[in-house]
């Protein structure tokens, strides 16, 4: 089954539902899922705003960092 057959069968049961207690629970699914995506764009976008300014560390000084933590 394709994304598409998914969403009309999806839409297809859930117009049946009469339960707003169970449609209020998928409304929280969904409007998790719209926020976990729009916190993962904000997340992208930030390497490239530390990039700039040199905020960032190379992969030797992660490695020498590491290594540090080891024998802590």
């Amino acid at each position: 089954m394709d994304s598409l057959e998914l969403k009309n069968t999806l839409i297809s049961e859930i117009s049946q539902i009469d339960d707003t207690a169970f449609l209020s629970a998928l409304k929280t699914i969904v409007d998790s899922r719209k926020t976990t995506l729009e916190n993962n764009h904000d997340l992208t976008e930030l390497p490239e705003e530390d990039i700039v300014p040199n905020n960032f560390y190379s992969q030797s000084e992660i490695l020498s960092e590491v290594e540090k933590w080891k024998l802590s």
